[in-house]
């Protein structure tokens, strides 16, 4: 299977200040990233979401756009360009709770510092190279999370939205 180009990908990472997003921005630059796009602000993130085209999404784990978690938000905003795009957290010694609050809110993967560029790389191409299944149901849009089993044995109570689909979520 062909190897995605990482030297071609766009990325936006959300949240670079201080020493985390420097050493994010190193990894991703040893490993030969170099369309790198930098906002500390989760408004101006999701404004690019919307008008320009990003292979990935780096967020600090903790980024809340509206008072809601930074994934939760932009994958149910309207005008997304992507709302299937791959988001990863990234955080410092995260708890088993952090993942998982993470995973419930549409992360695609976490990133635990410190990283190397080989990890980076490996979640990146696989999310792009393979993505997860997107799960769209009515507390709950992203990644199918199902990550352990596959392919799933049990009964399947969502329903799985394909690839090039554009979802709408009705606004109260």
């Amino acid at each position: 299977m062909e190897q995605p180009d990482l030297v071609a990908a766009r990325i936006l990472v959300l949240g670079a200040k201080g020493p985390g997003g420097s050493m994010l921005r190193a990894v991703l630059s040893a490993a030969g990233i170099t369309k790198v796009t930098l906002v500390d602000e989760p408004r101006r993130a999701l404004d690019l979401l919307c008008t320009d085209p990003f292979e990935a999404v780096f967020v600090e784990g903790a980024t809340l756009l509206d008072g809601k978690p930074f994934a939760f938000a932009a994958r149910r905003h309207a005008m997304l360009l992507n709302p299937m795009i791959p988001i990863f957290a990234v955080y410092d010694g995260p708890r088993r709770r952090d993942v998982e609050m993470s995973r419930d809110q549409g992360i695609t993967d976490v990133i635990c510092r410190p990283m190397s560029p080989k990890t980076v790389t490996d979640k990146l191409r696989a999310a792009l190279r393979a993505p997860r299944p997107f799960i769209a149901a009515s507390d709950f849009f992203g990644p199918d999370r199902r990550a352990k089993e596959r392919p799933w044995r049990g009964e399947d109570r969502r329903v799985i939205t394909p690839r090039k689909t554009r979802v709408h979520f009705d606004h109260d």
